[in-house]
């Protein structure tokens, strides 16, 4: 066998081993590959991306797909690799409510994702279980996300304890309790 056939069969071999490598192990070259691949692991989507927002250790993708509201988490992985997190699905909108929202935590990040269905809501509060509290007024396609880092000690007081949706007047639209 000449050298240069050699060379061809072993970059063929790399090629395919290198396939199953990424198959087997989970890792992916962005963050939105590993976002859709864990979408199509549980027959979901694909989703819409509206909103990728950065932390620490990987990214929150924030997404629509048809009455769905999902925000999946994508961690890095073996230094530029990544790979993907959980909660893909998310929750069904129900659009007879003012704000549809669900939160969810991993490690130390906690975050509370929602969609806003009324108009009239042009602001977002958490309170936290410490009285801390975080307000957003930047909308992504009417979604909104709310993340943030609890320590180990501290974490009943990290916890949410109600949101809040006020009008452009600042009078309360919506009100829930945790």
């Amino acid at each position: 066998m000449s050298r240069n056939k050699k060379i061809l069969r072993n970059i063929f071999i790399l090629a395919i081993l290198n396939f199953i490598f990424f198959r087997v192990s989970g890792l992916y070259l962005t963050p939105l590959s590993a976002h859709e691949e864990s979408e199509r692991s549980i027959h979901y989507g694909p989703s819409e991306v509206v909103h990728i927002e950065d932390f620490d250790d990987g990214k929150y993708i924030l997404c629509k797909y048809d009455k769905w509201i999902s925000c999946n988490t994508v961690n890095r992985a073996l230094f530029f690799f990544w790979r993907y997190g959980n909660q893909p699905t998310g929750f069904e909108n129900d659009k007879t409510k003012v704000i549809g929202y669900t939160w969810d935590m991993s490690y130390n990040n906690y975050k509370v994702y929602g969609i806003i269905n009324d108009d009239r809501v042009k602001e977002v509060q958490i309170t936290l279980k410490n009285g801390e509290s975080l307000t957003e007024t930047e909308f992504y396609d009417d979604l909104f996300l709310f993340t943030w880092k609890y320590d180990k000690d501290s974490y009943y007081d990290r916890v949410v304890n109600n949101i809040k949706a006020y009008d452009a007047d600042g009078n309360i639209v919506f009100e829930d309790e945790y």
